[in-house]
């Protein structure tokens, strides 16, 4: 039963561990590591949308062990499941593009029902492409539980005698080629350079976009947005996440409570003085539906018209995500 005077931390998983009912239950989540000990603690969905496809989500499936373990440090249980992820790099220019923006609703109702399906009580939510992160979100806020994004960290710079290049300078490189301007020989040096390693696309492009808006909406831990993917700093924000949703759980915190009217106008603030993408406003509204906050295209003119543009980001200016982690 649950208890009279406080935050119930188990808000919805008693239903299959408390109980004679929940024998069948019982049985299966033994199977699966839980034992006697582990029926009084919170089950924490770790939705990650990992894949080896891109590099963009390579390091989910790394973070997602730190942050099982920060759920267990935390007093709660860990349960993993994954999710799809498109990737814009790969799927832009052909019929492939049609399916990206569909990909953020299949990740936010495989993510609902999932959660729905077997009680969890709260989530921590890994994501690392264009449009899982808004999916991931939308996810959080539809379901309002207490929940924590994770975001899987921007790739480094990639370096052409002696000049940081991105996944941008390979699709100006082929305009240039079919131009005159280029040569094949020059195209395939920056072709090898632009993705040196795990991790989204660096500049101020959807994703490190929608990791900023996340963390300004609150929904990540502070300052967890800007290191890249290769630092052990995301191990550690990881860590903490878990640590973090079962402490939403014992102070009863759902994602509602975070995303208010003034969460999505501080994020809006943080897009426009980065110069964020453009595709902020289309998932942010959407986010707020989810969240049943009343957010306008309005609101983005309004806080706009207040916020001075501040970054220098790629793909206009001259610097990416790693360069604001260093400031």
């Amino acid at each position: 039963m649950p208890p009279e005077n406080d935050v119930d931390i188990k808000p919805r998983s008693r239903t299959v561990t408390d109980g004679l009912e929940a024998t069948a239950s019982r049985g299966m989540l033994r199977a699966v590591g839980m034992g006697d000990d582990d029926w009084v603690k919170p089950q924490i969905g770790v939705a990650s949308s990992w894949n080896e496809i891109t590099p963009c989500n390579l390091s989910l499936d790394r973070l997602a062990k730190a942050v099982k373990v920060g759920v267990h440090a935390g007093g709660g249980y860990p349960l993993e499941f994954g999710t799809i992820s498109v990737s814009d790099g790969i799927s832009m220019g052909h019929e492939g593009m049609h399916f990206s923006l569909v990909s953020r609703e299949v990740i936010a109702d495989s993510v609902e029902t999932v959660m729905m399906a077997e009680r969890l009580d709260g989530s921590v939510l890994l994501a690392g492409c264009d449009k899982s992160l808004p999916g991931m979100l939308m996810a959080a806020a539809r379901l309002d539980l207490s929940s924590v994004f994770l975001y899987a960290g921007s790739i480094m710079p990639g370096s052409v005698d002696g000049k940081d290049v991105t996944i941008i300078d390979a699709f100006e490189a082929v305009g240039a080629c079919i131009k005159g301007l280029m040569s094949r020989e020059q195209v395939d040096k920056i072709e090898r350079a632009i993705c040196p390693g795990e991790g989204a696309c660096g500049g101020m492009f959807t994703a490190n976009t929608m990791a900023s808006a996340a963390e300004a909406l609150g929904m990540s831990l502070p300052g967890s947005s800007a290191p890249p993917a290769i630092d052990h700093r995301r191990d550690e924000f990881a860590e903490a996440s878990g640590k973090a949703v079962v402490e939403l759980l014992r102070r009863g915190i759902t994602a509602r409570q975070i995303l208010t009217k003034r969460a999505f106008e501080n994020a809006i603030a943080v897009v426009m003085a980065l110069g964020g993408s453009t595709n902020a406003v289309l998932h942010l509204l959407a986010i707020a539906r989810e969240a049943e906050v009343d957010l306008t295209l309005a609101d983005f003119n309004r806080v706009g018209d207040k916020v001075p543009h501040l970054g220098d980001l790629k793909p206009f200016g001259r610097y990416v995500m790693n360069d604001v982690d260093r400031v």
